[in-house]
């Protein structure tokens, strides 16, 4: 038996811009999302899938994924997972394994919240962490040890496939490498050009990425994190497509806020590598208003009311506060260096509604667990 886990992701800083090839700033969060793989007798793959209730769901692999007839399953919750063994076997094959027949099971540590007697779930980029686990267990399973960027790269092309070709896969680089990360997207043009003309996988993922950039950033000792949730979730492929409209039909503006972003986060890698806090936390609130200059511009519901609440306390109590990710909803976060002004802002979110999360930044990438 094999059991690998992988983090979630809380975007600090850059978020939108990282679409364009700037840098951002994104955690590492423990939230885990676990894969445990396992030998089977058949020769079939069964996928058992606890989030969305899915049990010994079986395909026949025979260079793809074919689903058992006998089986009625929506595709969307198959996506993510089915991508991730269909590339995690094609990448083996290539490298000279033998296909092992076997049984893969996936859970999440998503927090759970109850919204007026209902149970609402929490995610932290669950999906790019599940794709990054699956991977990695497959992988492990067939005795092939890879390295963290060989896990990156593999884990960005089935993520980036089944979520449509859209996204800048900064999750999993957090569910990867762990930690707090420098991240820089990958040139996309040129990875869709590279799978979609026949190259194999083990060739792509030897090669240099054109644009892809990560580097860990040292956490310091007594920066402390909440995180809230908002009570609503977002699309954020359609949040995507929104601003790819804007954008067409605004080039100039959407390019002045987004240089602007780019600036800012700039900005926030020196400051933090230079433990300047005071610059650090005034960086993040730069950032935010940034994005609610490019929520008014666009007319995309980035910095909804309640994502605007959160932040509004956290500055009250002398905290730097902003969305995180996409936004239109989900979560946001504040950062302090005190540990008081960091529980009051927990107090005054619950007061105004809003849900704190028990989370904390996860210092270790995908591993392997006993």
């Amino acid at each position: 038996m094999v059991h690998i886990s992988a983090p979630g992701k809380l975007m600090i800083a850059g978020e939108w811009a990282v679409l364009d090839g700037s840098k951002c700033i994104v955690a590492a969060v423990n939230k885990r999302v676990h894969s445990i793989v396992e030998p089977l007798a058949g020769n079939y793959i069964s996928v058992s899938i606890d989030d969305f209730r899915l049990q010994d769901i079986r395909f026949t692999w025979d260079g793809k994924l074919s689903l058992f007839k006998i089986y009625q399953v929506d595709a969307e919750k198959l996506k993510f997972t089915k991508e991730s063994i269909e590339v995690a076997l094609r990448f083996l094959i290539e490298n000279g394994f033998k296909f092992k027949p076997f049984k893969i099971r996936t859970y999440g540590e998503d927090t759970n919240i109850e919204v007026g007697g209902e149970n609402k779930k929490v995610g932290f980029g669950s999906s790019a962490a599940a794709v990054v686990a699956i991977i990695a267990s497959i992988l492990n399973f067939h005795s092939y040890r890879a390295s963290n960027e060989d896990l990156y790269k593999l884990a960005a092309i089935a993520h980036y496939y089944a979520q449509g070709k859209v996204g800048s896969a900064f999750d999993v680089a957090a569910s990867t490498y762990g930690g707090v990360i420098v991240y820089k997207r990958f040139d996309a043009t040129w990875l869709t050009k590279k799978t979609e003309t026949g190259e194999k996988l083990s060739s792509i993922v030897k090669d240099k990425w054109p644009g892809f950039f990560v580097e860990p950033l040292v956490i310091p000792e007594n920066l402390c994190l909440a995180v809230a949730w908002t009570k609503e979730s977002a699309s954020t492929g359609g949040m995507i497509k929104q601003m790819d409209s804007f954008r067409q039909s605004n080039a100039g503006k959407y390019m002045a806020i987004y240089d602007s972003i780019s600036h800012v986060v700039e900005s926030l890698i020196d400051s933090w590598k230079s433990s300047d806090e005071e610059k650090m936390l005034d960086s993040i609130r730069r950032n935010r208003e940034l994005l609610r200059q490019l929520t008014k511009e666009s007319g995309v519901s980035i910095e909804t009311p309640e994502l605007r609440q959160l932040a509004e306390i956290a500055e009250k109590y002398k905290a730097a506060g902003k969305l995180s990710g996409a936004g239109g909803g989900d979560c946001g976060f504040a950062i302090s260096f005190d540990k008081d002004s960091i529980e009051k802002v927990k107090q005054a979110w619950k007061q105004a509604g809003l849900y704190p999360i028990d989370t904390d930044i996860d210092k270790n990438g995908v591993r392997l667990e006993k």
